[in-house]
């Protein structure tokens, strides 16, 4: 995994456990995706900027799970890429 679930509830600033399990759920998803959109698998020695575009997709989902305004998720979604965009596997795409 490149981000734990102690790192993520740093990140949120939460201070209990109640909610481990949603947050593991949450990384291995936003690990999914930018694994999807890269085409390369990522673990804990993957660059910091992958670490950050996980992390920012976390954040966001935890954040704004009752917001649905397309206008933030299309920011952090443009962050994220952007993150992501120089560790692609442009072979693999195709």
């Amino acid at each position: 995994m490149v981000v734990t679930v102690d790192e993520a509830k740093a990140h949120l600033r939460i201070q209990h456990d109640d909610e481990d399990a949603y947050l593991a759920s949450l990384i291995q998803k936003s690990q999914a995706a930018a694994e999807d959109y890269c085409r390369v698998p990522f673990d804990e020695k993957s660059p910091q900027a992958v670490h950050l575009a996980v992390l920012l997709m976390v954040s966001h989902y935890y954040e704004n799970r009752d917001n649905p305004d397309k206008h933030i998720y299309l920011t952090m979604r443009m962050a994220f890429e952007n993150l992501l965009y120089p560790h692609r596997d442009v072979q693999a795409m195709f």
